[in-house]
């Protein structure tokens, strides 16, 4: 991506993120804890931000893993980041009570080390890494820097391969929700099936379930989700005849699902340019059909996420516990952003030429590929013609095809019989039932954790999904 691009769209971001704040009454109230004075914030290694805009700067924090409140020492501040008490002398002694803080009141946790935190905290903490840091950890591993989301792998009939990314956009509890994704190649190896989740990120992971949702197919059906979430069996899979990009021909790149992508690279001069592909279909199947979408995006939304991030600075911890809070006008900005992004839209010529909108794909995530189906109405006209709008260089298509409906069907939802800690570096080394709970399963950078499930019969052929 060029420089002009990046700048283009961080301006617009900018510009979403602080406008309007002097009419904002919660903006006003928020202030930015960057202002406080340096012998303020020195030494202070944990922020707790407060629903109401207060402020708690501690030095520790004790917390248990089913505890209702924290406590520590430190320096606690109003919205307006006035001083209202401390329990902290200017040398360094504590005196008195430690604050005692109720989690129902905090909307976030920030900190620099998540060394020592455990429970609930780590779930609700935003843990910030130094630039420079950051940086040089990138130059040596750039998968950590732009994996970003839970990876998972699973068995493919060869080897261990990835096969998924979760919850690519639910970057805070208030952003939260249902992932579904295709595990196309995934094969079971007898009564159980193994997931290996991995966290490859600079981040942390909270996943509070991760079901896995199972279809028993023959070998002519494959079953493929919508974006509403339905699920359909499908047969007679075709290819497109055609497929023209503003490049040319893409027809080879699109024809399987091998990850030979079609991609192409942002516009220098306007992030949000739009670009068409126009697929035809000669030969089309009978009975109701839809396209079947193998994508995932690039880098472009991860980038600006982080740089986003760096711009805000020390106030990113402030910024998303704004969020958090309930300021509903920030959170419309945020996601305007993402709105001129957009996603990839799928369109149908009827018979006088006219493009009519069948659907949209719009799943956030640059690491894992992701298949999609998209209902086509009932036209009868052959061949059918399909456009493609999406935004230059935001998609990388692996797969396009036309499928015959055949019907809908329920999956049978499997829950992990067992969360099997992999490595020395997690907190939990036993076995672990993960179940929608008030208590996640909650990873940190370089966490693996085997999940297993047991599957109805070890002959039965299944396709496999997993819903988190």
């Amino acid at each position: 991506m060029k420089q002009s691009v990046a700048f283009y769209i961080l301006v617009i971001i900018f510009i979403f993120l602080t406008s309007e704040c002097s009419t904002t009454r919660i903006v006003r109230e928020f202030h930015d804890p960057i202002k406080l004075s340096s012998s303020q914030i020195r030494n202070k290694s944990i922020k707790v931000h407060m629903t109401d805009g207060c402020l708690y700067l501690l030095d520790s924090l004790k917390a248990g893993n089913n505890t209702d409140s924290v406590s520590g020492y430190g320096s606690y501040f109003n919205q307006y980041r006035e001083l209202i008490k401390t329990n902290k002398s200017s040398t360094g002694y504590y005196f008195g009570p430690p604050f005692k803080i109720p989690m129902s009141g905090v909307a976030l946790f920030e900190t620099n080390n998540a060394t020592g935190l455990i429970g609930k905290v780590v779930a609700m903490t935003l843990i910030g890494v130094p630039t420079l840091l950051v940086s040089i950890f990138c130059i040596i591993n750039p998968k950590a820097c732009f994996g970003s989301c839970p990876t998972f792998y699973a068995w493919d009939g060869k080897d261990t391969s990835l096969m998924a990314e979760g919850f690519s956009s639910s970057i805070l509890r208030s952003l939260e929700k249902r992932d579904i994704d295709m595990l196309y190649r995934a094969k079971s190896t007898g009564s159980t099936f193994n997931l290996k989740v991995t966290n490859e990120a600079l981040e942390t992971h909270v996943i509070r379930y991760a079901d896995l949702l199972i279809f028993p197919r023959s070998e002519c059906e494959r079953v493929f989700a919508t974006e509403d979430g339905n699920f359909f069996s499908v047969s007679d899979i075709r290819s497109p005849s055609k497929c023209m990009a503003p490049e040319g021909d893409c027809l080879e790149k699109v024809e399987q699902m091998d990850n030979r992508e079609r991609a192409s690279e942002a516009d220098p001069k306007n992030l949000i340019q739009k670009e068409y592909i126009d697929l035809e279909f000669k030969s089309v199947p009978d009975g109701e059909t839809g396209l079947i979408i193998g994508s995932r995006q690039t880098f472009m939304t991860t980038y600006l996420f982080y740089q986003s991030l760096a711009y805000l600075g020390n106030s990113a911890g402030n910024f998303a516990a704004r969020i958090e809070s309930g300021d509903s006008s920030l959170l419309k900005r945020v996601n305007k952003v993402w709105d001129l992004l957009g996603g990839i839209e799928v369109s149908v010529s009827d018979a006088k030429g006219k493009w009519t909108k069948a659907g949209e794909i719009s799943e956030m995530g640059p690491i894992a590929a992701d298949i999609h189906l998209i209902r086509f109405p009932k036209t009868g006209i052959k061949p059918v013609k399909v456009r493609l709008e999406l935004t230059k260089g935001l998609w990388r298509i692996d797969w396009l095809a036309l499928a015959r409906l055949e019907q809908p069907v329920e999956p049978i939802k499997i829950s992990p019989s067992a969360v099997i800690a992999e490595n020395k570096n997690n907190a939990y080394s036993r076995e672990l039932p993960l179940r929608d709970t008030l208590e996640p399963l909650v990873t940190l950078p370089g966490d693996s954790y085997k999940l297993v499930y047991e599957l109805p019969s070890h002959t039965q052929e299944y396709e496999f999904f997993l819903s988190m």
